[in-house]
């Protein structure tokens, strides 16, 4: 039992980096434990807060004690993803269109329903093998040219081929991301992408694809192919294509070298991977940022980090 009281703590000291109370659905659901129902969960948490200062519920929400104004901003964020959905539903039908995409799905704080006013809205786009930096380059000139660079509403900072649906890195922010993304374009996709990283259940032993905690979004994918994509895409085929979607990796690959020298190789790597079929954009390595947020509040309440 003072396993599982560790573990609640653990997943609401990683949700409080968020502001962001749970449910006790949703606690066992991101339990980095199994063997547990969810009565025992329930059960277990309205003990904690009675017993526990650090630990406070309000609502049917379990948080941190001395933070319940959280509950009012998850509400608010709430209220705002729902109106963040309508527009991401009109991103995604620009995104579709273009040349070799066959998947599109959001990630960052939309997916999680926890939208705010200065929130961008986070794709992560799959892509026809060995077509990916084609791909990359014609979404980033029409943001460019066309939407002034504007990240807001329009920030795609991860790119996958259909080849590569595994997430090679591992730990608890990208297994949080992956379980919580949500597709809107190409359900099928999105179904073998979660099936190739069921690793995520090392972290969350719960988990199930379908969990309806993680489906929440409300959002109705419209899975219906382009026709001018398909038009478009004749003009980069055979080797000629083959060599143009080279050309761009290697261009973007320079210039991120060039602009962000300051990092070591290893750094520039975790922040702007690059390879034929993955290409990840994060120039504020906000994972990094979380990870140590996270390890602070562990030292905190004295509860061990596991990688």
């Amino acid at each position: 039992m003072d396993s599982l009281k560790e573990n609640i703590l653990k997943t609401l000291l990683y949700y409080d980096i968020f502001k962001h109370p749970l449910k006790p659905e949703e606690i066992f659901s991101l339990l980095p434990q199994n063997s547990v129902t969810k009565k025992d969960v329930s059960d277990l948490l309205l003990q904690i807060s009675k017993e526990n200062p650090k630990v406070s519920t309000r609502e049917n929400y379990y948080f941190i004690g001395g933070n319940e104004d959280y509950i009012e901003l998850r509400k608010l964020r709430e209220s705002y993803s729902r109106k963040s959905w309508k527009l991401a539903k009109l991103v995604t039908h620009i995104i579709k269109r273009f040349p070799f995409v066959r998947a599109v799905f959001i990630t960052g704080s939309l997916s999680k329903n926890s939208s705010m006013p200065d929130s961008d809205l986070d794709f992560m786009v799959v892509t026809e093998n060995n077509r990916l930096w084609i791909c990359r380059t014609l979404l980033m000139l029409f943001k460019k040219v066309l939407l002034f660079n504007s990240h807001k509403y329009f920030c795609i900072n991860y790119f996958i081929s259909e080849d590569s649906l595994g997430i090679c890195e591992r730990n608890i922010f990208i297994a949080t991301e992956i379980v919580h993304i949500k597709a809107t374009y190409n359900t099928g996709l999105m179904n073998e992408f979660l099936e190739a990283n069921l690793w995520v259940k090392e972290y969350f032993p719960n988990y199930k694809i379908g969990d309806p905690y993680f489906n929440s979004s409300g959002f109705k994918v419209n899975d219906n192919k382009s026709y001018f994509q398909k038009f478009a895409e004749l003009f980069f085929i055979g080797k000629s294509g083959d060599r143009m979607d080279n050309y761009f990796m290697k261009k973007t690959t320079d210039h991120w070298k060039k602009k962000y020298s300051q990092y070591s190789d290893c750094e520039r790597e975790q922040m702007f991977t690059s390879t034929s079929n993955v290409s990840k954009t994060h120039p504020g390595n906000m994972q990094k940022v979380i990870m140590n947020y996270y390890k602070e509040r562990l030292d905190k309440f004295e509860l061990k980090y596991d990688e």
